[in-house]
């Protein structure tokens, strides 16, 4: 009781600050404890809440909630992640207009919605800018959002090539992620080259980039980014290069071990940073030279030969990370005259999480120990490892 005598005592601005620093259920609960909480609180949501991720799903929101904090913020939200669990969510939402929200993304829960819930949604988003919608839709009235640039298309499961490519004549989007079609959809039909041309980020299933975009890679001067959904099986990084003509690779995010380091060094492309997910090291064919950042995670490492051999190779590297990775020996001896030796920069070598694997039952599983032999000014072991935004796509090519 003291604590919300002390609360209520205090000066708007302040009051604001604090309530701030609540999660929104117990913001929400505090609007009915005493009427100048109801007063505030929507002062609150709106200096704090100009992007938002409510999952009603987790939240447990009654629609009474939901419509005080939706009616509050709709001229203040800016980018909104909504996890909507029954259909009157959607009615709530839809009873507002944000005429700043330029983001919106969305899921459902136990209902699903179609092309005729669309109309509602462009009438409260009149600005919306980046849109990934949820549902049966086939990507009809899409294109009434005036001033969509960025579209994510992959969790539409109705979404039709004609419906795409009449979006495409009226809008020039920077950002298009697809992974929807069937690779029988995408026979004999042409993208219009005005709605593709800014594509800073390019996503898909092998069989849609191929058809649709890959002999048009070296004219699309804006791309920065292109995601491949599905696996590399019929050289897909190899054409990509190729066909894109660049001088060099900002970032590869690499995932479930697709074995494609050996396009990197047979095209000689340089690459500053690679991101590897569970990939098995049985030898070590050079493949991570002239990579200034490595990080390997989720990794086997059967061998403790193999380990050494990279050490001793990777001499433009500045940054090795090995996270959560599997060994079949249980100690390593960092050499530091050896890792050092024809250096011109340092290495920094960040470890975290790796175990020893065994076959033995009994040594299965251990934390993997590890030391430093000599010192040399080229070489530093750090225990434990830089921040990596995770990945889950099998690949994922940056440029500069």
């Amino acid at each position: 009781m003291n604590a919300e005598s002390d609360l209520l005592s205090l000066p708007d601005d302040a009051l604001i600050l604090i309530l701030g620093y609540l999660e929104l259920p117990i913001q929400l609960r505090l609007t009915q404890v005493h009427p100048r909480f109801l007063e505030v609180m929507p002062h609150v949501w709106r200096s704090r809440n100009k992007s938002s991720n409510l999952s009603l799903i987790e939240l447990h929101l009654s629609d009474k909630d939901l419509r005080f904090f939706l009616e509050s913020t709709q001229r203040s939200l800016k980018a909104l992640r909504l996890r909507m669990e029954k259909q009157s969510n959607f009615d709530i939402f839809t009873d507002y207009v944000f005429p700043n929200l330029k983001d919106f993304r969305f899921s459902t829960h136990s209902f699903s919605l179609s092309d005729s819930n669309l109309p509602k949604l462009i009438k409260s988003l009149p600005n919306l800018r980046t849109f990934s919608p949820h549902g049966k839709f086939t990507g009809k009235h899409l294109v009434d959002f005036q001033f969509l640039e960025n579209l994510t298309l992959s969790y539409c499961s109705k979404m039709e090539v004609d419906h795409l490519i009449h979006i495409l004549r009226a809008r020039s989007l920077k950002t298009l992620k697809l992974a929807v079609f069937d690779i029988n959809d995408t026979q004999s039909i042409e993208l219009p080259w005005e709605g593709i041309k800014n594509l800073e980020l390019l996503q898909g299933y092998s069989w849609e980039l191929e058809r649709w975009f890959l002999t048009k890679l070296d004219h699309l001067k804006h791309l920065k980014q292109i995601i491949l959904c599905d696996h590399d099986d019929d050289g897909f990084l190899e054409k990509v290069l190729m066909s894109a003509k660049r001088s060099s690779i900002k970032m590869l995010e690499i995932n479930a071990g697709m074995p494609l380091f050996y396009v990197i060094k047979k095209l000689n492309v340089p690459c500053k940073t690679m991101k590897v997910s569970g990939y098995h090291l049985y030898l070590y064919d050079g493949c991570f030279e002239n990579i200034t950042e490595l990080y390997l995670k989720n990794s086997h490492f059967p061998k403790e030969a193999i380990l050494k051999t990279i050490m001793q190779q990777i001499k433009t590297c500045e940054i090795l990370g090995l996270e959560c990775c599997q060994f079949g020996f249980k100690h390593f001896t960092f050499v530091a005259l050896e890792i050092g030796l024809g250096r011109c920069t340092k290495l920094n070598v960040y470890l975290s999480e790796n175990i020893y694997q065994s076959n033995n039952f009994m040594d299965n599983d251990l934390e993997m120990t590890w030391s430093v032999e000599g010192e040399h000014k080229f070489f530093e072991l750090h225990m434990d490892h830089p921040k990596i935004t995770s990945y889950s796509h099998p690949l994922t090519i940056y440029f500069d």
